[in-house]
């Protein structure tokens, strides 16, 4: 298909095309990071390194045909991220697994932040879902480049499209980093406190002793009655990637304790255990996830202990012989606490407060650009909305 003043088929927009030869790469428990379709989302700018594995310096050197350059474009061709698109960062410290591609824009074809946005719009992600796959499992083929309709306006639309676009994006990225450090930073001052040093006059409590635990709701006994009256429900799916139009709905007619807002501590006890601060909108606390609250314990100081005893509940909860792990009340009970005196608890605070505010008031910023962005991405590909950039 030859392009046109509209649109252009996404193989005419690359000038390479860089993969793995589609076969799973020998890897090592150290050395260089194999970046694999899980890492790589239609949220974040760049790559997330989580559940890596990694390669050695000779398979880097002798298996891969060619690798990503800082500026492609990062395209999962299979799985339940199929088609999800990032950026390659500078500098480029990974390699990428089988099921997806680098792809290297030709700029002089098209705007390279352009395509990124566009790969990420409505119209092309029901494109790559409603193309004829093969198979169990959806997946891209190479082939299908062809069939890939990006809309193709003028260079001056292009550039501002993609400058508007990636510089969200970035704003984005910078706050979630800055999570990241003010995080560490946290939990460098409660293992220095808590696990390093060794003090008199401190107590020990349960878990359960500092904090309340509620659990959520069998939200399907709550449907809403209408459609002013009802909020989203937080389940463990939506705890872990956000409120989505697949998010069921229940009435907000329920007590006000199993309300959740962006802000309170979440600790999802069953199947997946993980433990968040929400950063979503308002919604119905689901069964299987704890609000934890206290009403004479700090936030930072009884979110960080649950933290700390994580590893051991994830533990616990893999030993259970049942097809979903979890952990009990009992288990909370036995989770013991370090309980400062009240004047050092007060010290702490004055430095862990300012960390967690800082964080939550971040994540509620990534949480609105993120809005802005998603919601006014179709409307600029389609003309409907312009920007000047």
């Amino acid at each position: 298909m030859k392009a046109n003043l509209n649109i252009i088929p996404l193989s005419e927009t690359t000038k390479f095309i860089v993969d793995n030869r589609g076969k799973t790469a020998p890897t090592e428990k150290s050395g260089i990071p194999l970046i694999a379709t899980n890492c790589v989302n239609n949220s974040t700018l760049y790559p997330v390194y989580e559940n890596l594995r990694y390669v050695s310096q000779d398979t880097y050197n002798n298996w891969f045909r060619a690798h990503p350059r800082p500026g492609d474009i990062l395209l999962t061709l299979k799985g339940s991220q199929n088609g999800a698109a990032c950026l390659v960062p500078d500098p480029v410290d990974f390699v990428i697994a089988q099921d997806m591609v680098a792809l290297r824009v030709d700029e002089s074809v098209i705007d390279r932040n352009y395509l990124f946005a566009a790969l990420r719009s409505p119209d092309i992600q029901s494109q790559i879902k409603n193309l004829d796959v093969s198979g169990v499992i959806p997946h891209l083929k190479k082939t299908d480049f062809d069939k890939l309709i990006i809309p193709y306006p003028d260079r001056a639309t292009q550039l501002s499209i993609g400058n508007y676009y990636f510089c969200l994006s970035k704003k984005i990225d910078l706050l979630s980093r800055q999570n990241k450090v003010l995080e560490a930073m946290a939990e460098s001052l409660f293992r220095l406190w808590f696990v390093e040093a060794t003090r008199e006059g401190w107590t020990e409590k349960s878990l359960s002793g500092i904090a309340r635990f509620l659990n959520g709701l069998a939200c399907q006994k709550y449907p809403p009655e209408n459609a002013l009256e009802r909020l989203p429900v937080l389940k463990i799916r939506e705890l872990s990637s956000g409120i989505s139009e697949a998010s069921d709905w229940a009435t907000n007619q329920v007590k006000p304790d199993y309300i959740v807002d962006a802000g309170d501590v979440i600790f999802a006890w069953s199947a997946s255990l993980m433990v968040r601060i929400w950063d979503g909108e308002r919604c119905v606390l689901n069964q299987h996830l704890f609000k934890v609250t206290s009403d004479e314990f700090p936030k930072w100081f009884y979110l960080l202990w649950c933290k700390h005893h994580l590893a051991e509940f994830i533990s616990i909860s893999s030993s259970h012989a049942t097809t979903m792990g979890h952990i009990k009340r009992g288990d909370l009970d036995a989770a013991m606490v370090l309980v400062p005196t009240a004047k050092e608890l007060e010290a702490m605070s004055k430095q862990m407060e300012p960390l967690l505010d800082k964080q939550i008031a971040n994540a509620k910023q990534i949480k609105s650009l993120e809005k802005l962005r998603d919601t006014l991405l179709p409307k600029l590909m389609s003309g409907e909305v312009r920007v000047s950039f």
